[in-house]
């Protein structure tokens, strides 16, 4: 039977209602709207004791279900502070960090990241949608100035339908050999096949040499397809897409899952050496290994056996 998750399914249905709401509001009075909404959805979450009264740093509901299944403020930052717990366990994440989070969302690695760090650490994040990077450059970077985010104006049917950047040829807005480390959460899973060459390749581009990166997919392999085909895996990937599986052909990078071999046939390429073992996931096939790691939500998913498969990669010097 396919695996459905409460978070998914209740973010799922608010995010419907939003969207339905904003297609029905007149476009002049969205502003005014948007301010009551957001007003009312953080006094709801204080009432319920899912907020606190001083908590600026967890953005309102219409953003965070714009990046993830994020209905529960609490959820949101658990699976942050998860995440930054994997860098330093998993990947030896300093606190003086040089750090690239491609594609940052509205925050949700760079909060938990303003505790972890000291004040010579530096945090770059950039995302093709504008909103949750908007809400980041207000509530964040004021408190803390050396965190920067900016829109890379890409466009993505699911995420920035306007955009005018394609992916495929991005050159990242940074120097060269700028980064120590650098984090790309549940990225490649909403990336159509044909840009996620050079996605890793500018990643490469930006670290250092002896670098960091990690960075989360949906590997498909022989242990897996089964699963895959039979729709027995959070998410669903039962389309075929090429030699690829994705949740619906009619946005193929909705959610996509790639051949193992191939992602790792691309960090070769690009000079990034996988720290084996890669460590996979319970989204497919759960295994001991993958439920120990779960506790790092890797992927971000807050749903219990939904975590995705983490590739920790060495730039060669």
């Amino acid at each position: 039977m396919p695996r459905t998750h409460l978070a998914e399914t209740t973010s799922k249905v608010a995010g419907y209602l939003i969207g339905f709401a904003k297609t029905v509001t007149p476009k002049a009075a969205l502003p005014g709207m948007t301010r009551i909404f957001d007003r009312t959805t953080n006094s709801a979450e204080r009432l319920t004791g899912w907020r606190k009264a001083d908590d600026v740093l967890v953005p309102p509901l219409r953003i965070r279900l714009h990046i993830g299944p994020y209905f529960d403020p609490r959820a949101f930052k658990m699976a942050g502070e998860a995440n930054v717990a994997a860098f330093r366990d998993l990947a030896g994440l300093g606190p003086d960090a040089r750090f690239l989070d491609i594609g940052c969302g509205c925050g949700r690695i760079a909060i938990p990241l303003t505790k972890y760090f000291d004040g010579t650490a530096e945090y770059q994040g950039f995302d093709a949608s504008p909103k949750p990077v908007e809400w980041c450059q207000k509530a964040i970077t004021p408190r803390f100035p050396n965190f920067k985010f900016r829109v890379t104006d890409t466009f993505s049917q699911r995420y920035n339908p306007s955009g005018h950047a394609i992916a495929s040829k991005l050159s990242f807005p940074y120097e060269d050999d700028k980064f120590t480390f650098a984090f790309a959460g549940s990225v490649f899973t909403h990336m159509l096949p044909e840009e996620i060459p050079n996605f890793i390749a500018e990643t490469s581009r930006v670290l250092r040499p002896g670098g960091v990166t990690l960075a989360t997919f949906t590997l498909l392999n022989e242990s897996r397809l089964q699963a895959v085909l039979e729709g027995r895996t959070m998410p669903r990937l039962i389309y075929r897409f090429g030699e690829f599986q994705v949740r619906t052909l009619a946005d193929p990078a909705h959610f996509i899952a790639q051949p193992e071999s191939w992602i790792r046939k691309l960090y070769a390429e690009a000079g990034l050496e996988i720290i084996e073992p890669i460590k996979y996931g319970t989204w497919a096939v759960p295994t001991p290994e993958s439920l120990e790691l779960e506790r790092y939500h890797l992927g971000g998913s807050p749903s219990h056996e939904a975590s995705q498969d983490a590739i920790i990669a060495v730039k060669r010097k």
